[in-house]
Formats: C-alpha cells, sequence, structure tokens
C-alpha cells in the first residue's frame, strides 16, 4: 500500500501553490569575480534534487577550497577548508527575494557563520552556480522538476515512501488521459502524481500544473 506520506506532499504543493505559475529554477555555471556577501536566512532553501549544496558544486566541477581571500580569520580555524556550499549575494543587507537568484560557492565553516553575515567577501576564483528560483521549491522533489529541460513536461509522483520526478515528450502525455495506470518509458504512471506543463515566453521558463491525481480524487 502506498504510504501516504509522499502522496500528501504532493498535495501540500497543490495547495500551496496550485493556482500559481512557477518561475524555472536552475543551477547554471557562471563566472563572477565581484564583492559577495552571505546571504541570510538560505537554511532552509530546498536542495535540488534532495543533494547537499556542496554536492551540486563538487557534480558540476566545482571543488577546492574555501574561496575567499579577505576578510581571512586571524586564529585557527576551518578556513580554508570546502565545507559547505555557501549562499552567497550582492546585495550588502544578504536579503534575497523569494524567485530572484543567489550564487552558490565553496565556503569553509567560519566563513559560512551567521557572525560574518553583512561582511563583504573577495575571492580570486571566479567560477560558481548562479541559482534561480530562491526559495521556490516545496517539496525538493519540485525543485528538481522545474530545472529547465527540452521536454515539454515533468512529472512529479509519489512511489511509496519516495518523491521522484520524469522528463515526458508531448506524445507520452496523451496516456494520462485515461484512468488506467499506462506505461510510460519502460515504467507506468505512479498512483498519484502533479504534471507540469512547460511554457517558454520571450527566453524565460515557466511552468503549470496541467493536470494531477492525488488522494482525494483517487479515493473520495
Amino acid at each position: 500500500m502506498l504510504d501516504r506520506s509522499a502522496a500528501d506532499a504532493l498535495m501540500e504543493f497543490m495547495q500551496l501553490y496550485g493556482n500559481i505559475r512557477l518561475q524555472s529554477t536552475s543551477a547554471t555555471v557562471v563566472t563572477y569575480a565581484g564583492t559577495l556577501y552571505n546571504v541570510d536566512g538560505s537554511t532552509y532553501d530546498p536542495k535540488i534534487g534532495g543533494v547537499t549544496w556542496k554536492q551540486l558544486l563538487v557534480n558540476s566541477g566545482i571543488n577546492g577550497n574555501c574561496y575567499v581571500t579577505a576578510p581571512l580569520p586571524t586564529v585557527a580555524s576551518s578556513h580554508p577548508g570546502f565545507d559547505v556550499g555557501g549562499h552567497m549575494t550582492t546585495n550588502s543587507h544578504g536579503k534575497v527575494v523569494t524567485g530572484q537568484s543567489c550564487y552558490l560557492m565553496p565556503l569553509c565553516s567560519w566563513h559560512n557563520s551567521t557572525s560574518r553575515n553583512h561582511q563583504a567577501f573577495s575571492h580570486t576564483q571566479t567560477r560558481m552556480l548562479e541559482l534561480s528560483g530562491y526559495m521556490q521549491a516545496e517539496p525538493a522533489a519540485t525543485f528538481l522538476a522545474r530545472m529547465p529541460t527540452d521536454a515539454a513536461y515533468a512529472l512529479v509522483g509519489a512511489d511509496g515512501p519516495q518523491l521522484f520526478t520524469a522528463d515526458l515528450a508531448e506524445p507520452h502525455v496523451d496516456a494520462l488521459w485515461g484512468d488506467s495506470r499506462d506505461a510510460v518509458e519502460g515504467g507506468t504512471f505512479p498512483e498519484y502524481y502533479l504534471l507540469f506543463r512547460q511554457i517558454r515566453e520571450n527566453g524565460v521558463i515557466s511552468y503549470v500544473i496541467d493536470s494531477s491525481r492525488l488522494p482525494e480524487a483517487t479515493t473520495g
């Protein structure tokens, strides 16, 4: 029997965002040399695919020591270790508006501390990630589902206790209009799901919920 926790996560997302057009969320490798500041309040930013922000940097080929070259600690500390993927912003007050962009780069725990908020960080390493759609993904699987793709649709489903995503080409979507769990690319549609349809306008990608199958719809 399906673990309802995953299905409930889909229902919660529908209740929160069902009538909202979601902007695309992405992690893009960029080059940035300017002054940066710790993002204040980034702890609860949902992970992409559930991985740590450090692992996301490593997966993107960004590794090595903490990027910050000034200010530096005057006593023994975690610097220059690469302890975390640090959320960074060009805003000196450290705030990033939901849905806007920030940067991600290697940091040690000393520089990632809230006690370093509002301090200007200099760095010589410039290759980092730019994250768009800050704080927009809930639950975390939808962050992955909304990353730009060539597919016309993104499926977020409940598979037992786990949430999973799948990119779907338009021809596969026709199978959703029946009540049966039709085959999709070698598998089956999950019992519960949200189907996102991609919209591209003036170079901006966003998603709307095109269809769904949720606990209330199937159990009455």
